[in-house]
C-alpha cells in the first residue's frame, strides 16, 4: 500500500512538471508571437528603383543626390561645407526652381551664444496656385566634424530634393511650398535662428515639416509636434502610406538633452511636425554615418512621409482651426488610435473604480484581502527596484571591460542583443521565484492586485502629469483588470479556460506594450539598462495570472455517485 502511494505521488509530481512545462512553453510561444504582430507596425516599404513614376518617391533617386554631398565631413566653416552648398544650389536650380542663400553674420546660437562667423541657408520657393500660406520643408546640410552625415541630415536632405524633383514634375499644388535647408544647425541651430528672424519669408509659413535624423536606420517617426496637436496629427494619419506616431514620445523627448531646428520655428509660433530614424546609435555623429550604413529603407520612409505630407498639406486650406491636444499611438501595424486629452482623466476615474470594484468582487469572493493586496504590492515594488539597481550595477561593470569600445558597445540596439535577452531571462526567474514563495502565503489574486496597484499608481501620475504617455498604463491595466475579475469567478472544471483567459489578455496587453517598450530601448539605448529592465520587470505583472496555472495538479473526487477528473490550482 505505501509502495502503491509513493508511485502515485511520484507520478502526480511528474505529471505536474509536464505540465508546467507545456504552460510556460505555450506562454513562451505567445508572447513570441503576439511580440512579432505588435512589431508590424515598424515594417519599412519596399525601396522603389529608379525608373519610377515620376509622381513617386525613389530612395534610388535620393541615393544619387547623396552620393554626391556625403562623401566626407562638411562642417561649418570648411571648404567641403561650400563644396556641398555649391552643388546643393546647382541641383535645386537644375530642378527646375529658383533657390537663395540667406547669408548672416555672427547669429545667436539656440544656447544664446552668437558664432563668429557667417552662415548661409539654402531657400526655394514653387508657388501655389491659390495659397492660403506656405508649407516649409527643412533639413540641416552642415555636419559635425568627423562625420560625412549621411544620415543626420544628409538622408533628409537628399529627399528634399527628391520632392522638389515629384513637385517639379506634377500639377501645382494650391499652397507654396518653401524649401528650407539649414547651415549650422549643429553649431546651435544657427541656420533656424537666422531664418525666423531675418528673412521676410518667415511670416508666411502656416506648417513646417522638420526632418531628422539620430541613427542610420529604423522606421521614420513622428516625435515632436506643438501641444495643441489634434489637427496636425489626425491630418498626418490620413495622408502618409505608414504612419508611425506615439505620443507618449515627445514626453520623453522633451526630457532628453536634443534639440532641432523645430524647437527654434514653434518658439517662433510656427505649428510643426518633427520627423526622425533613431536605430543604429553607432553611426551617430561619427565617422560611422556614411553611405554604407545608411539603410535604404529608412530612406524610402522618410520620403514617402516627407512628399506624402507636402502634397496632402499642399492642397488643404490652412485657415487655422480650433487645435486641441490628443493621445495617439500605433495598433496592429498601421492604425492610429486617437482620441482628446479632454478625456484622459475621466479615464483614469474609470480605471480607479474598475480598481475598487475589482478588489471588492475578489474580497466578497475570499481571494482578496487588504494585507494580502498590501504585501503583494511591496513584494512587486522590492521586484522592480531590485532589478533597476541590478541592471545599472550590472552595466557599469561591463563598461569597465569595454571601456575602449563604449559607444558600439551600448548602441548595439538589435531587440535580440544577447546581454538584453539575458538579462531579461534573469528578471522572470527572479519574478517566478519569489512569486512562488509569496503566492503560497497571500495568494495568486493578491499578488497580482498588489501588483496592479503599481500600475494604477503610474496611471494616476501620467494622467495627471503626462496625458500623452497615459495610454501605455491605463489600458494593459484595464484589461488586466477584466481578465483578473474573469479569473475570480472562474475555478473548478473551467481552470483551462482559466488559462486561455490569462493567454488572452497577455496576447492584449503585450500587443500595446511590447512596441513601446522597444521604443523606449531604442530612444534611450543600452545605456539605461536599469531602466529599460525596470519596465521589464513592470510587464511582469500581467503575467502572474499564468504564471500560477502553470502549477497545477490532478485530484480525483470519489464518492458514491459519481467520480470526477479535474485540475485544481495549488495557488488560490
Amino acid at each position: 500500500m505505501k509502495k502503491e502511494s509513493t508511485e502515485t505521488s511520484s507520478s502526480t509530481k511528474f505529471g505536474a512538471f509536464i505540465r508546467s512545462v507545456l504552460v510556460m512553453f505555450t506562454l513562451l510561444i505567445v508572447i513570441s508571437i503576439t511580440v512579432w504582430i505588435s512589431f508590424f507596425q515598424f515594417r519599412l516599404p519596399q525601396v522603389l528603383p529608379l525608373n519610377i513614376k515620376s509622381d513617386q518617391f525613389s530612395a534610388m533617386n535620393a541615393l544619387k543626390y547623396l552620393e554626391n554631398f556625403a562623401k566626407i565631413p562638411h562642417p561649418l566653416g570648411s571648404e567641403e561645407h561650400d563644396r556641398v552648398r555649391d552643388y546643393l544650389m546647382t541641383t535645386l536650380t537644375n530642378l527646375g526652381v529658383s533657390p537663395q542663400i540667406q547669408k548672416v553674420d555672427s547669429p545667436d546660437s539656440a544656447w544664446g551664444v552668437k558664432y563668429n562667423g557667417q552662415i548661409e541657408n539654402i531657400l526655394a520657393r514653387i508657388p501655389g496656385k491659390d495659397s492660403s500660406g506656405a508649407i516649409m520643408v527643412s533639413a540641416h546640410y552642415d555636419t559635425v566634424e568627423g562625420s560625412a552625415g549621411a544620415a543626420d541630415d544628409g538622408s533628409s536632405v537628399a529627399s528634399i530634393l527628391e520632392t522638389v524633383r515629384i513637385l517639379m514634375q506634377s500639377s501645382k499644388l494650391k499652397n507654396d511650398v518653401i524649401i528650407l535647408i539649414t547651415d549650422g544647425e549643429e553649431s546651435g541651430l544657427l541656420g533656424a535662428q537666422a531664418f525666423v528672424k531675418f528673412h521676410p519669408w518667415a511670416e508666411d509659413v502656416r506648417l513646417a515639416l522638420n526632418f531628422e535624423a539620430r541613427g542610420s536606420g529604423g522606421p521614420s517617426i513622428l516625435f515632436e509636434t506643438n501641444s495643441m496637436n489634434g489637427t496636425l496629427v489626425n491630418e498626418f494619419i490620413k495622408s502618409v502610406p505608414n504612419p508611425i506616431a506615439h505620443s507618449f514620445i515627445y514626453d520623453l523627448y522633451k526630457f532628453m538633452p536634443n534639440d532641432t531646428d523645430l524647437t527654434v520655428f514653434k518658439n517662433a509660433g510656427m505649428y510643426g511636425l518633427n520627423f526622425a530614424f533613431f536605430e543604429g546609435l553607432n553611426a551617430y555623429h561619427n565617422s560611422n554615418d556614411n553611405i554604407e550604413a545608411l539603410s535604404l529603407n529608412s530612406l524610402q520612409h522618410h520620403g514617402e512621409n516627407m512628399i506624402s505630407l507636402v502634397q496632402h498639406f499642399g492642397n488643404m486650406n490652412l485657415i487655422d482651426s480650433k487645435p486641441e491636444k490628443i493621445v495617439f499611438f500605433n495598433l496592429f501595424g498601421k492604425n492610429v488610435i486617437t482620441y482628446s486629452e479632454k478625456i484622459v482623466l475621466p479615464i483614469m476615474i474609470i480605471i480607479i473604480l474598475a480598481y475598487i470594484l475589482t478588489f471588492i468582487h475578489g474580497y466578497f469572493r475570499e481571494k482578496l484581502s487588504f494585507k494580502g493586496t498590501f504585501i503583494g504590492f511591496l513584494i512587486f515594488l522590492f521586484t522592480i527596484t531590485i532589478t533597476y539597481i541590478l541592471g545599472s550595477v550590472l552595466w557599469k561593470v561591463l563598461l569597465i571591460f569595454n571601456s575602449e569600445n563604449t559607444l558600439a558597445f551600448e548602441s548595439d540596439l538589435k531587440l535580440t542583443n544577447p546581454l538584453f535577452v539575458f538579462f531579461i531571462g534573469v528578471i522572470f526567474i527572479m519574478i517566478s521565484v519569489l512569486y512562488r514563495i509569496f503566492s503560497l502565503k497571500i495568494g495568486r489574486s493578491n499578488f497580482a492586485m498588489g501588483a496592479y496597484f503599481s500600475w494604477l499608481m503610474l496611471v494616476v501620475i501620467t494622467s495627471v502629469f503626462f496625458k500623452g504617455s497615459s495610454y501605455i498604463f491605463v489600458w494593459p491595466l484595464f484589461f488586466a483588470l477584466i481578465g483578473l475579475n474573469i479569473q475570480l469567478i472562474i475555478k473548478g472544471f473551467n481552470l483551462i479556460i482559466n488559462y486561455m483567459t490569462s493567454i488572452g489578455f497577455i496576447f492584449l496587453t503585450i500587443l500595446l506594450t511590447a512596441p513601446i517598450l522597444y521604443l523606449i530601448y531604442v530612444l534611450l539605448s543600452l545605456s539605461n539598462m536599469g531602466l529599460l529592465l525596470g519596465l521589464v520587470s513592470l510587464l511582469s505583472a500581467f503575467i502572474i495570472p499564468a504564471i500560477d496555472i502553470s502549477n497545477l495538479r490532478v485530484t480525483r473526487k470519489t464518492n458514491s455517485k459519481r467520480e470526477i477528473s479535474t485540475f485544481e490550482s495549488t495557488r488560490i
